[in-house]
């Protein structure tokens, strides 16, 4: 991993936690529930929520963002990779108009409905935070590994893809407001 942004934790190992994979989870969930249960995070000054659902005793969302799909049995897994992670999302939230995370935007269409999901890359710790925007605020889809180099890529592309379409949008907003202020005048 390349050098990581100071204000970004400490990875949040199974080895620093005593008592096998049972304790481990609850010690990440305790991060989670620090950082998004007893206080709310902020991104452009609104409120980032979660699903709340109960999933076993805990948020929906904590077990969204430290399990991933299996491909074989298509059941929910804990990812390692996310857990030691948890305590990187909300800095990443908060921190989202550092240089090292790169953000974009881009239109999901779900369930007959249009929504705008706002992606939060930390490049440098191959690590995604995925947020919709809602009339109040926002809501966390999820917080990713992103250990796939073509999947990276990709992240990569899309970002480059819309920074390049708002400023191409950005020129054109310019070009016209300029237009419609210019003034000629006619010399004797």
């Amino acid at each position: 991993m390349a050098d990581l942004p100071a204000w970004l934790g400490p990875l949040i190992r199974l080895e620093d936690c005593e008592g096998g994979a049972e304790k481990y989870v609850e010690y990440v969930f305790s991060f989670f529930k620090k950082d998004f249960i007893d206080s709310v995070p902020a991104f452009r000054g609104k409120h980032v929520g979660f699903d709340r659902a109960d999933d076993n005793g805990r948020p929906a969302g904590f077990t969204h963002i430290t399990t991933e799909t299996d491909h074989k049995t298509g059941e929910r897994v804990l990812s390692m990779r996310r857990c030691e992670r948890i305590g990187w999302i909300r800095s990443i939230i908060e921190h989202s108009t550092d240089p090292a995370v790169l953000m974009w935007e881009k239109e999901h269409f779900a369930s007959r409905r249009i929504t705008n999901r706002i992606y939060l890359l930390l490049e440098c710790g191959d690590f995604i935070v995925i947020l919709d925007e809602k009339k109040k605020g926002y809501y966390m889809i999820t917080a990713i590994f992103v250990d796939d180099p073509k999947q990276k890529a990709k992240h990569l592309k899309a970002h480059e893809a819309y920074h390049k379409a708002k400023k191409e949008a950005d020129k054109q907003e310019t070009a016209r407001k300029g237009g419609s202020r210019a003034r000629f005048t006619v010399g004797k």
